[in-house]
């Protein structure tokens, strides 16, 4: 019997590792005591520590080259992801395998989520507290530092970049380290908001914040990081073409996921007697879709999220259910893996960097973090507030505020720093993780208690969400989307209405297959599975019931089968948490005002009982 370490080492130590991950991740869930209390995000990190310190003792680290000033010098210098020494074959943390492979799987997995009416009627306040809540807490936490610095708030005069030199901060290597601790981890904020089961318009605000976040704020620190290494005066003509630059990144990602998601619809569509391969032609059109972007330095993370609600409108509805469910599953469970792999990379970080620990700076860090954060909100929100119908109170604005969490986003950027570029690197990768702590800990492990004291609206667990709830609502935007046209408004019900009606006419006849079936028709086969006993009862005659209901059975199965649905988004029946009787008042109220009212009053009254969405449309 021969020993081959050498050659299946390094698979081993990796399938081992993923197991590890798995089993961890299961016990834990079988201590109600612990899961309670305490997120599995903080669980994975004291397990990184712990395997962190076990590896040190046994000297079996990973080197990290990037903080190796002088090796860096005989590496190419736009090379910041390099592996570390082959002498370890153990799996460490780095930016291409955060980016490349962790980071994929969660992002697409909530793309699919994403695909609901909740997240489309709210994206405006979404998209402005990414985008306009980004440059503000880029541009607030980064001058405060630098002027806090000089102003010698933090206690030293200088800023030590290792231990043998010291450093004085500038301005441009400020706004660099305010740009990557801007970003707010969708990772931590879908294991911590997972397991509070947030109500869904608050969890969708804050969740789609974190997914567009980290698209600006990569943006913003690559353009910084331009800067930096040009060392030449930054004018009004380079700031305008960085703005430009910024906006080209992301929609020409999206465009870029847009198109490689119709790819994957056109393909599905030819699938029909070869099943099997549905699931590979959705999961790796989109893998090919981020990497794409990447690839010509666009956003992969808005040009997956844009590829995957196309899959989810067009290709789902080509494969078959089992290949849907083979999807759905897999997905979960690299998203499951990932989240919990990262987390413990988190913790093996404190053992496998260089740090420079300056408590001036980190205590400054953190504080800045969380009052340009509840500024941002809270303008922003007062700002929202006057055009939504559904209003954001100012409890659900501090939890928004609060559940800012930082995780391996911010970390990973602030490992791809180079030494000469931007000196401080290992002073800003140690107030990164003590951020990380912080936020991951502290901030989220008192977030459910938080949710408690302040009794905010948590989601209905139920996933049996009545069929009549789908009809009326099609019905409602149907009707709404008339009212405007008859009053003569461009509001939100219209435009939704024109682009349902080109996607029915023009969209869905290419890229969906002859035979799909309408989401209402899905929905009703869905409730006949579940209750086959009652389906039987209403459609075929012979138990107990009279020929009037028999016939009465049949006719709504008629109108089902005719039904096209309404909403431009898919309403997820799974998942919505909408109250029938909110849904009934309208068409009361309608009844009871048409003798009075005219349109514009009924069109106003009915929207406001109705419509779950921010845009007025009077």
């Amino acid at each position: 019997m021969s020993w081959h370490w050498l050659e299946v080492g390094s698979y081993i130590a990796v399938t081992s590792f993923l197991v590890l991950t798995a089993v961890v991740t299961i016990s834990f869930h079988h201590v109600p005591s612990l899961s309670k209390w305490l997120p599995e995000s903080c669980v994975l990190i004291i397990l990184g520590l712990a395997i962190g310190q076990f590896l040190k003792l046994l000297d079996a680290l990973p080197i990290d080259p990037i903080a190796n000033a002088e090796q860096m010098v005989t590496n190419d210098s736009t090379n910041c992801t390099a592996e570390p020494a082959e002498k370890y074959p153990f799996l460490a943390f780095t930016p291409r395998l955060f980016f490349y492979v962790l980071l994929p799987p969660v992002i697409l997995e909530s793309s699919y989520t994403l695909y609901d009416s909740d997240f489309a009627s709210n994206i405006g306040t979404i998209m402005l507290y990414a985008v306009v809540g980004t440059v503000i807490n880029t541009f607030a936490i980064g001058p405060a530092l630098y002027a806090l610095y000089h102003m010698g708030a933090m206690g030293d005069g200088v800023l030590l970049v290792n231990h043998n030199s010291t450093y004085t901060l500038t301005i441009l290597d400020a706004l660099i380290f305010s740009a990557l601790i801007s970003a707010v981890d969708p990772v931590a904020v879908l294991a911590i908001f997972n397991e509070t089961h947030i109500d869904r318009i608050l969890y969708f605000l804050v969740f789609g914040e974190s997914l567009f976040n980290d698209a600006v704020t990569v943006g913003i620190y690559h353009t910084l990081l331009e800067f930096a290494e040009a060392a030449e005066p930054v004018g009004a003509g380079k700031v305008c073409l960085a703005l430009l630059n910024l906006v080209a990144i992301g929609v020409v990602g999206l465009l870029i996921g847009i198109v490689f998601g119709l790819v994957a619809a056109l393909l599905t569509k030819t699938t029909k007697h070869v099943r099997v391969f549905e699931p590979l032609l959705i999961l790796g059109i989109a893998y090919l879709a981020y990497m794409s972007a990447e690839l010509f330095a666009f956003s992969g993370i808005i040009s997956i999220i844009g590829c995957g609600l196309v899959q989810s409108h067009y290709a789902m509805r080509n494969v078959s259910r089992k290949s849907k469910t083979t999807v759905k599953y897999f997905v979960k469970m690299s998203s499951a893996i990932s989240e919990a792999i990262i987390f413990l990379f988190l913790g093996l970080a404190f053992f496998m960097e260089r740090h420079v620990l300056h408590t001036g700076f980190i205590a400054w860090t953190l504080v800045l973090c969380l009052v340009c954060r509840f500024i941002s909100v809270l303008l922003l929100t007062d700002l929202v507030n006057s055009r939504r119908v559904r209003r954001i109170s100012f409890f659900e604005q501090f939890i928004m505020a609060y559940g800012g969490l930082r995780g391996a986003v911010c970390f990973s950027l602030s490992h791809m720093l180079l030494p000469d570029v931007v000196k401080p690197r290992e002073l800003f990768l140690t107030t990164t993780l003590a951020v990380i702590i912080f936020t991951v800990f502290v901030q989220g492990i008192t977030l459910k208690p938080l949710m408690n004291l302040l009794n905010i609206k948590r989601a209905d667990d139920s996933k049996d969400r009545p069929l009549i709830v789908d009809i009326s609502e099609n019905v409602a935007t149907l009707m709404l989307a008339g009212m405007e046209q008859v009053i003569g408004i461009t509001g939100h019900f219209s435009v939704f209405s024109k682009l349902l009606q080109w996607d029915e006419k023009y969209l869905k006849k290419i890229f969906l297959i002859s035979e799909y079936e309408p989401d209402v028709l899905r929905a009703f086969k869905r409730h006949a599975r579940q209750l086959p006993r009652i389906q039987v009862d209403v459609l075929q005659p012979g138990a107990g019931l009279g020929e009037e209901s028999v016939q009465q059975g049949r006719q709504i199965k008629t109108m089902l089968h005719n039904f096209r649905p309404m909403s431009f988004m898919r309403h997820s029946v799974d998942d919505d948490t909408c109250e029938l009787e909110k849904l009934d008042e309208p068409a009361v109220c309608f009844r009871r005002q048409s003798q009075i009212f005219n349109a514009r009053q009924i069109h106003g009254a009915w929207r406001r009982q109705t419509t779950r969405g921010e845009w007025l449309s009077s």
